[in-house]
């Protein structure tokens, strides 16, 4: 008797799961469009500008789609609070390959996208000076953004060492003493590069980092130190594909690699965006991430940055002890 309500039962629930089972289709929400911003004004060194769309969740990622992002028919202009003008567009066709390749590092994309699509981005002749503040204005499809962020006067660090780390022959990390000035509310991004180039592998004779690259926790401020003289260190950034990111050397820097460090000062609208930025990688992928929204300095909803740098830069060989 029990065998026989056990095979009604099972026959019930398969009939009802066969009953459900028709075509559903799923309309997936469209997230709101919205302009964003990727500008920079280093110390002395022109403006740029890159604009582009942010993408939903679902949609696709091919070359076409992200080509499709990057935004050229927007009027941008500049101003230092005397002179002001109309920023130049600069699109990848009028590049010659090697320029390519070497926007394609610094905007983090592949260079096959510059190749096959016109993508554009805006500049000025203006040199950014210490001290200064600088405006963009922004007019793109009847609605206009403006930002405003300033280049902090530079804090150089005292000194900078490589340090092999116990136990490894030849791999560690880059430290630095910092003397932070009195005035309180100081903000800090850490980057570096090795000029170096590969002397094994498929990379042999390529430069081992072609661009400036911020390893994690770059971005901190002077809260808990502020005019105290302290020593610091980071690892290295592994975000390529490379031999040496893949392998026991991942996260570290090796005797012989010759390292720059960039050491900026930035404002605080520029260090909220940062660290907002580090904390929502950091989580990526975690069950127990809270959403974040990033503090944009941009107005009018759009997302994005825009950037003041004051840039010191000091060069390490490393060497074993």
């Amino acid at each position: 008797m029990k065998n026989n309500i056990h095979i009604i039962y099972s026959l019930i629930v398969i009939m009802l799961l066969w009953s459900c089972e028709k075509e559903i289709t799923v309309d997936l929400p469209t997230g709101e469009k919205k302009l964003v911003v990727e500008g920079t004004i280093e110390l002395n060194e022109n403006p740029v500008v890159i604009l582009t769309t942010n993408s939903g969740y679902f949609e696709p990622t091919d070359l076409a789609s992200v080509a499709a992002t990057f935004v050229d028919d927007a009027t941008i202009t500049i101003s230092d609070g005397t002179n002001s003008g109309p920023m130049t567009k600069i699109c990848s066709g009028s590049l010659t390959p090697p320029q390519q390749q070497a926007l394609a590092d610094q905007l983090g994309i592949a260079v096959e996208i510059l190749q096959n699509y016109n993508i554009c981005g805006y500049t000025d002749g203006m040199v950014g000076e210490s001290g200064k503040s600088y405006t963009i204005d922004i007019d793109w499809q009847g609605k206009r953004y403006s930002s405003t962020t300033t280049i902090p006067v530079s804090v150089p660090l005292d000194s900078t060492w490589f340090e092999v780390e116990e136990e490894l022959d030849s791999l560690g990390f880059v430290y630095a003493i910092l003397s932070d000035p009195p005035q309180e509310g100081n903000n800090y991004r850490w980057y570096a590069k090795r000029i170096n180039n590969y002397t094994y592998g498929d990379n042999i004779g390529e430069q081992k980092d072609p661009d400036f690259l911020a390893p994690s926790g770059s971005t901190f401020d002077d809260e808990f130190f502020n005019g105290l003289t302290f020593d610091f260190g980071y690892n290295r950034n592994s975000r390529t594909q490379k031999e040496d990111d893949n392998g026991p050397e991942r996260g570290y820097y090796k005797v012989g690699d010759t390292i720059v460090i960039k050491f900026c000062t930035i404002d605080k609208g520029v260090y909220n965006f940062l660290e907002d930025a580090e904390i929502q990688v950091q989580s990526t992928g975690s069950p127990f991430a809270s959403p974040l929204n990033i503090r944009s300095n941009i107005s009018n909803g759009a997302l994005g940055l825009w950037a003041g740098y004051g840039v010191t830069f000091d060069t390490i060989i490393a060497t074993s002890p």
